[in-house]
């Protein structure tokens, strides 16, 4: 996994536990950090002597030139309470080139969105790519937060309603108070979609949705619109963290098996042992490997890899679309072999 070394142009304060970080991009690297809208940078740092990954999502649009992530502290996150606390201008991060298949799907007029939290950092530059890319093209946001004093990228979301008011609509719905702008509060549900629908604030027949926030959010949602008879291609989604499994293991009918990986055009080998129960990735990076990660939960897909040779289960996949899945793709961090030879590339 490539990372360069990137300046930090400014830190910025967007919520009492949030922080916007810009990166100075240099000429050289421009074409590698060109990005779609939605996707998002994996972040390393060294933190108490230990190397640590995040994935962060870009809340700027590609038109702006800049690249630009938000980082919300979460009790006791290495990375997130490192970032919020220990950070400063002109100091550098090791900042890998942007991926991710959650990204604006250019073919539609009319978007319907929804997200909680932090959420709203990968679905804010869909909404300012979508508008710029024409006046007649619609946007409505569902945006979930605690209160007031927590709504990340409020300033902007009032500067592009009143920028586009014909084009944008947000509807603010708040959990731990009463919600003045309009009837709506609460968490998004199932049950909460059927009476946004009912009151004709959430239209059925938009061109695509959007959602990125807590799995349990994006899964009521996606139920809800595939009951609905909403095409699931039009339904695009994204969790910044997901459940884990309750029983993490798996059934398999050899002990061991022989990895074969390819990455950057280097080969490299190395034993499985079912009994271990881990990861490939786990087993990998454990045998001496540098292999590409970030989440280690599913959820992004840094660690994709192509099954070449032989077969690979995954205990659960939120970031591989059913063609990647069938074309033989997997979550190297979720994927275990089946068959005693394994042959997976990361550079198809």
């Amino acid at each position: 996994m490539d990372f360069h070394s990137l300046p930090i142009k400014s830190i910025q304060k967007e919520t009492s536990d949030a922080v916007s970080i810009t990166f100075e991009v240099p000429a050289e690297y421009k074409k590698s950090f060109s990005f779609a809208a939605g996707q998002y940078l994996t972040l390393e740092a060294e933190i108490n002597g230990e190397k640590v990954r995040r994935a962060y999502s870009i809340w700027k649009a590609p038109f702006e030139n800049e690249i630009s992530v938000l980082v919300k502290k979460i009790e006791d996150g290495k990375f997130s309470c490192f970032a919020n606390n220990g950070l400063a201008a002109s100091t550098r991060m090791s900042v890998a080139p942007p991926i991710g298949n959650f990204k604006l799907v250019e073919n539609g007029k009319a978007l319907t969105l929804f997200s909680a939290g932090s959420g709203i950092t990968p679905i804010i530059s869909i909404i300012k790519q979508q508008l710029f890319n024409g006046q007649d093209n619609k946007v409505v946001l569902f945006y979930v937060n605690r209160n007031q004093e927590s709504v990340i990228f409020k300033d902007e979301l009032d500067k592009l309603v009143a920028t586009f008011p014909n084009q944008l609509t947000v509807h603010h719905l708040f959990t731990r108070e009463e919600n003045t702008s309009n009837q709506f509060s609460g968490r998004i549900d199932a049950e909460k979609c059927k009476e946004l629908s009912s009151e004709k604030v959430l239209n059925l027949k938009s061109d695509d949705f959007y959602m990125c926030g807590p799995e349990e959010m994006i899964l009521s949602v996606k139920n809800y619109l595939l009951e609905n008879q909403v095409d699931e291609k039009k339904i695009h989604f994204e969790l910044f963290s997901s459940s884990l499994p309750t029983d993490n293991t798996f059934d398999s009918s050899i002990e061991k098996a022989t990895v074969f990986v390819t990455i950057d055009d280097d080969e490299f080998e190395y034993e499985y042992t079912i009994a271990e129960a881990d990861s490939l990735l786990e087993a990998g990076n454990d045998s001496g490997l540098d292999l590409p990660f970030s989440c280690k939960g599913g959820v992004c897909c840094t660690c994709k890899a192509k099954v070449m040779e032989g077969e690979a289960k995954m205990i659960k996949n939120y970031a591989l679309s059913e063609e990647e899945v069938a074309d033989g793709y997997i979550l190297t961090c979720q994927a275990h072999p089946t068959t005693e030879k394994l042959v997976i590339s990361f550079d198809e």
